[in-house]
C-alpha cells in the first residue's frame, strides 16, 4: 500500500471510530438520561477531544 494509500484508510479508519463513538455518546445519553458531560465521562473521553464530540453531536440534534 503506497503512502496516499494508507493515509486515506487511516483517516477512514479514524472516521469510523469517532463515529461510532458519538454513538455509543449519544446512546449512553438517551438510555441513561444523562448529560453529554457525563456520558462521555463514562467512556472516559479525553479532554482534548469532548468539543469535537460536542460539535458533532450538535450537528446532528
Amino acid at each position: 500500500m503506497d503512502n496516499f494509500s494508507k493515509q486515506i484508510y487511516e483517516a477512514g479508519i479514524n472516521d469510523g471510530k469517532a463515529k461510532g463513538k458519538a454513538k455509543s455518546i449519544k446512546n449512553l445519553m438517551s438510555t441513561m438520561n444523562v448529560s453529554i458531560d457525563q456520558a462521555m465521562d463514562i467512556l472516559k473521553t479525553p479532554p482534548e477531544e469532548r468539543q469535537y464530540f460536542k460539535d458533532l453531536l450538535a450537528k446532528e440534534l
